[in-house]
């Protein structure tokens, strides 16, 4: 969705030699990022698509034309450029991208002061209204989680009006659509928080598939340039001023305490602090989002130039991202409820008992999976785990040595309730870095990372969180 426009009548003209091609650079009507304004094209991408053509000497007039009418022209003609259109798996391939130019988060919101903190979808199904709009996104996305806990609305004012009269707990809406809803509703971003993203898409500027490589690597290369001069935050900031940017680089994590949390507002974690210190050390925003796992290995798995940690480093996994680390070790266990006195010396035994709880996508699923276990009791929070365990729901959970302390304590437990029972393995944790990201931004990473190593820092910030670990296997590799 969303296009940049220059003479649709130029689609087919070819540059002689030494001169740039001229584009026809299409959008639609999607405000803010694009919209007819006093008979002129506006908007947020509009004016960032405008500053990329005049760095790069691009001959280009940018016309607003319906999306499936630009659409078309982006798959059948040369020479043809389309903003502000997410990239998704089954387009990435048709064509050649310059991006990212905004995001659009589908987001969780709350009263500004209400309290209510959400670290993950099971929360957010606790709550005891969510308002939707009837047949978005965002509700779509609800429905497929299982939320029961919806009310749907006919559009985002009056989501918006039933969250500040007190009606429902939370709202979701896009971070693109709030500001407008919030003004019609005679209220700003002020009076809203940001409480949990649930899906990240991102724009881009997509190029038909025969316009010249050299000439879209030059947009790419604008474009970074004005995210580093810091040019392409002050025309974000402009039209959403209570949003980041995107950054050239997209950072991203999970709620997995002690690794990474959400702590007063702002993500922890001993590698969530790593990472801060090595994008510092490169000179890296540190704009760090945290949203559900799913949404960011997704977004590992699509987009280039996105870090996701921590990841575990499985079979499955190991060819679709890039590495660096490790950064952690731990060690995955079944576990439990103590004095039932289950005992088990093999994972054939373990399949043989009537339910296991785990994790949805967690590695540690995967891995049971992968043995060909059949009785596994899959749940997107890893605090059912441990309350179906103490109910008797299930026999075994699987957890890790590092983590389950604190999903115990969130679960209304101790890790004492619990007892482990057979250590299932032990494995490496480590940054992931997509594909599509320059080797050298990988190596650099991992550089850095073995520098923080050998100077202290690496060790200096584990101890904050994990004071008595034994470090001395890690600090080697």
């Amino acid at each position: 969705m969303f296009l940049a426009v220059c003479g649709f009548a130029a689609a087919t003209s070819h540059a002689t030699a030494g001169e740039l091609p001229r584009l026809t650079i299409l959008t639609e009507e999607s405000p803010p990022l694009n919209f007819m304004r006093g008979g002129e094209v506006s908007g947020l991408a509009t004016e960032v698509v405008r500053a990329l053509a005049k760095r790069t000497g691009s001959d280009a007039v940018i016309r607003l034309v319906p999306w499936q009418e630009g659409y078309q022209a982006l798959q059948a003609r040369r020479d043809v450029a389309l903003f502000s259109t997410v990239m998704t798996p089954a387009r990435k391939p048709l064509f050649q991208w310059v991006g990212p130019l905004a995001v659009l988060d589908t987001n969780l919101y709350t009263r500004k002061g209400s309290g209510i903190a959400i670290a993950n979808l099971d929360d957010a199904r606790r709550l005891e209204r969510v308002a939707t709009v009837a047949n978005y996104y965002s509700e779509q996305i609800l429905q497929q989680e299982g939320f029961t806990n919806t009310l749907s609305y006919p559009d985002r004012v009056a989501t918006v009006r039933a969250l500040l009269d007190g009606k429902v707990a939370a709202l979701a809406s896009s971070n693109l659509g709030m500001p407008a809803a919030l003004e019609t509703a005679g209220a700003s971003m002020d009076d809203v928080e940001s409480a949990f993203t649930l899906s990240t898409d991102l724009f881009y500027i997509a190029f038909s598939k025969h316009t010249s490589p050299a000439l879209v690597a030059r947009w790419q290369e604008a474009l970074d340039a004005m995210k580093r001069d810091g040019s392409f935050a002050r025309i974000y900031a402009r039209w959403l001023p209570a949003e980041t940017p995107p950054g050239v680089f997209q950072l991203v994590t999970e709620e997995y305490p002690p690794v990474t949390f959400m702590q007063a507002g702002k993500p922890s974690g001993f590698v969530t602090d790593i990472v801060r210190e090595i994008a510092r050390r490169q000179g890296v925003a540190d704009d760090i989002r945290l949203t559900a796992w799913k949404n960011a290995y997704g977004m590992a798995l699509l987009h280039p130039n996105v870090v996701v940690f921590s990841a575990e480093r499985t079979p499955e996994r190991e060819n679709l991202v890039r590495w660096v680390g490790p950064v952690g070790t731990n060690t995955a266990m079944l576990y439990a409820r103590k004095g039932t006195g289950i005992r088990i010396a093999s994972l054939a035994e373990a399949k043989q008992l009537g339910a296991i709880a785990t994790t949805t996508n967690w590695f540690t699923e995967q891995h049971l999976r992968r043995e060909g276990f059949t009785n596994l009791v899959s749940s997107p929070d890893p605090r059912a785990n441990v309350r179906q365990l103490m109910n008797g729901e299930v026999q075994l959970s699987i957890f890790t040595d590092l983590t389950i302390p604190q999903i115990a304590r969130e679960a209304g437990y101790t890790v004492d309730d619990l007892e482990p029972v057979f250590p299932v393995s032990q494995t490496d944790f480590y940054i992931a870095i997509s594909k599509g990201t320059p080797n050298d931004v990988v190596t650099a990473w991992q550089a850095t990372l073995d520098e923080m190593k050998q100077d202290g820092s690496f060790e200096a910030i584990y101890r904050r969180y994990l004071p008595d670990a034994d470090l001395a296997d890690l600090l080697k590799r």
